[in-house]
């Protein structure tokens, strides 16, 4: 039995696929399973991946959902029929290099802990820019990629670390999920998992007509009813709460761009009535500061910082109105 399942969900992905499996299968380390997870693709990535398994039937596993159930969903199959002692998620039109798998497993007999955490390189048309993970616990909940991350598999099924079938966040779930179950972890200042930036997918095609902000209302909703406010100590709310107002912001401000002045209104107010419903307390966060997160990006804290305080003297309203005019 192999150490290390990398679960490899695919929905029309062809063009991007064989890249994909092809650095999955070139590694250094041979200890690995691939299981490939088709959602019901309606292009040839169902093609593409039988090829692969039936070339590398002692490395691949292909399995199809018996109809289009989303990312979260398919991960969390994945993870269920996992047998093996780690277990890493890697996205179809995403790739890795070739000594991934070694640099995680060699991380892990160092260090036993159990999460393993890498930072990721960006892929923008070919413009590769490289990403590190901090050594915080901002690594386990704003940094909220699932991916480049390695896990002790038991930890997550014992502690019922599970992905949203939300279609949108379902990063922002599990990694919220995963902080509040306390695991230790390891950061290495690796940044082997090549994001590539694709238009056509969820993220790529977000904007204001997809309401994210309701997306994120609705991923925390389920957040605190996995993991109920009561149960969590006093650090780990004002975290969660910091959370949240990061991923609102940037709801707000980056993917609510170009949406006009009348509807940046009505989407500024469900955020900060969402929030008074959800945190009262949100304004006395103390990682609302420009030194207390340490770890956290300073693109984060900043924002994070300066749109609170704004509000708090009602002028912030000139930052949302740029934003709903670009």
């Amino acid at each position: 039995m192999p150490r290390l399942s990398i679960v490899v969900p695919i929905y029309n992905v062809s063009e991007y696929l064989s890249r994909c499996l092809e650095s999955l299968l070139d590694q250094t380390n041979n200890d690995y399973e691939l299981l490939l997870i088709n959602d019901c693709s309606t292009d040839s990535s169902l093609d593409i991946a039988k090829k692969f398994a039936e070339d590398r039937p002692d490395k691949i596993s292909l399995i199809s959902n018996p109809n289009n159930k989303g990312l979260g969903y398919t991960r969390n199959l994945g993870l269920s029929i996992s047998k093996c002692e780690f277990i890493t998620f890697v996205d179809s039109d995403d790739y890795v290099a070739r000594d991934y798998v070694q640099r995680y497993l060699e991380a892990a007999d160092r260090h036993h802990v159990d999460v393993i955490i890498g930072g990721y390189t960006r892929d923008i048309d070919g413009k590769l820019r490289r990403h590190f993970a901090s050594n915080s616990i901002w690594s386990l909940t704003t940094y909220t990629i699932a991916c480049a991350k390695m896990y002790r598999t038991d930890f997550l099924r014992n502690n019922n670390v599970h992905f949203s079938n939300i279609r949108c966040g379902e990063d922002i779930y599990f990694s919220s999920v995963l902080f509040c179950s306390k695991p230790s972890f390891y950061v290495m200042r690796y940044a082997g998992y090549h994001y590539y930036f694709n238009r056509k997918s969820i993220t790529g095609t977000l904007n204001f007509e997809k309401n994210h902000e309701v997306f994120v209302s609705n991923l925390f909703n389920e957040i605190t009813d996995t993991c109920p406010l009561s149960t969590l100590t006093p650090d780990q709310k004002w975290v969660i709460q910091y959370s949240y107002l990061a991923n609102m912001f940037n709801a707000l401000l980056v993917h609510n761009r170009g949406c006009g002045k009348a509807l940046m209104h009505k989407k500024y107010q469900f955020v900060f009535e969402d929030a008074k419903k959800k945190f009262p307390d949100f304004e006395q966060n103390p990682y609302i500061s420009l030194i207390k997160p340490k770890g956290q990006t300073i693109k984060i804290r900043v924002s994070v910082w300066l749109l609170v305080k704004l509000r708090q003297i009602r002028m912030d309203h000139f930052i949302y109105e740029m934003a709903a005019r670009s």
